[in-house]
């Protein structure tokens, strides 16, 4: 159930509890929640129920976790401090070991105890404290699979009310030849790497293996899951393992949305190697013709995939996406 950051020190602002929120067979699937110790020592003068970060991680639906601190933006953190806000975030069953229609599953578990168990949570751990999460008032964010998740909880979930969704170079146009072809894709600036390392992965696997963090990433070695993520987009299996049916496409799920949340707000990298820009311009445009009363800002910056892992809030660019973010949440 573990999740340990690859930083120790890098959650150091914030009191963490590790639960499990769902078990497949045997193995335990947890979640992570982040309280600021500033709201615990009432050095903010903030009453009553507190907003609530749900954040998904990234890592191609094959790698990452939820506490990988490399991969944890810092202005999220900052966000969480600034307006004392809890932040609840799961791990999830990966890719290829599991499929698309497993990680939606996992997606609804997680959403049905936060509903139901986030707050009994919080006064078995703070009994003393008032700190009580306000379901009314919930932002969900995700960067790059993390975005494709975030999104996918308000395309699939109306039952809760999100007040915004942040995505952040996110995994959404799907149907397409980048995740379905082989051609040449130097992600990261890494030529193709060979399928075999695919094919070695399956074969090692025993029967009913369910991962669902990258251990090797969280250890900071050499033997973690980027390179057989990259193998698997590379060479253009990535449907093979995700699936196809119809519900694990966003884009397509647009249509189908009972409940949207006033606000969206997406940024991505123009020199984005791993997830191509022009699925997230693809998105937006199917988005505002299908949901012309959301307010959605879109912004393309330079960078590579990654590029606001060091962010702030007081950064030009953030402090304005920020303050819209306020009106809604």
């Amino acid at each position: 159930m573990a999740s340990e950051p690859h930083d120790p020190n890098f959650f150091q602002e914030f009191d963490i509890h590790n639960i499990v929120y769902k078990t497949v067979g045997d193995h335990d699937i947890a979640l992570s929640i982040l309280v600021p110790k500033s709201l615990l020592s009432g050095v903010f003068s903030f009453h009553g129920r507190r907003p609530v970060i749900a954040r998904f991680h990234g890592g191609f639906l094959i790698g990452g976790s939820r506490l990988y601190s490399d991969w944890f933006p810092k202005w999220v953190l900052e966000l969480a401090i600034s307006r004392q806000a809890i932040i609840v975030t799961p791990d999830y069953r990966l890719l290829p070991e599991s499929s698309g229609l497993d990680i939606l599953s996992d997606l609804a578990d997680y959403w049905s105890w936060v509903q139901r168990d986030l707050e009994s949570s919080l006064v078995r751990a703070y009994p003393s404290s008032l700190v009580k999460p306000d379901s009314d008032r919930i932002l969900v964010l995700g960067e790059s699979a993390g975005g494709y998740l975030a999104l996918q909880s308000v395309l699939l979930h109306p039952e809760i009310n999100f007040k915004a969704v942040v995505l952040v170079y996110p995994m959404l146009h799907l149907r397409d030849r980048f995740w379905d072809e082989e051609f040449d894709k130097p992600i990261f600036g890494a030529p193709n790497l060979p399928y075999d390392i695919v094919e070695k992965h399956l074969s090692e696997l025993p029967d009913g293996a369910v991962v669902t963090a990258d251990e090797g990433l969280e250890k900071g070695g050499d033997r973690n899951r980027i390179t057989l993520a990259l193998s698997i987009v590379q060479n253009g299996k990535f449907l093979d393992f995700l699936g196809k049916e119809a519900a694990v496409f966003p884009v397509e799920n647009i249509s189908r949305a009972k409940r949207m949340p006033p606000f969206l707000w997406l940024f991505h990298g123009r020199q984005d190697s791993a997830v191509p820009l022009y699925g997230s311009e693809l998105f937006i445009s199917e988005l505002r013709a299908k949901q012309p009363e959301m307010d959605i800002r879109f912004e393309t910056l330079d960078g590579e995939h990654g590029f606001d892992t060091d962010a702030t809030i007081q950064d030009g660019w953030m402090r304005d996406g920020i303050i819209e973010l306020a009106k809604y949440w």
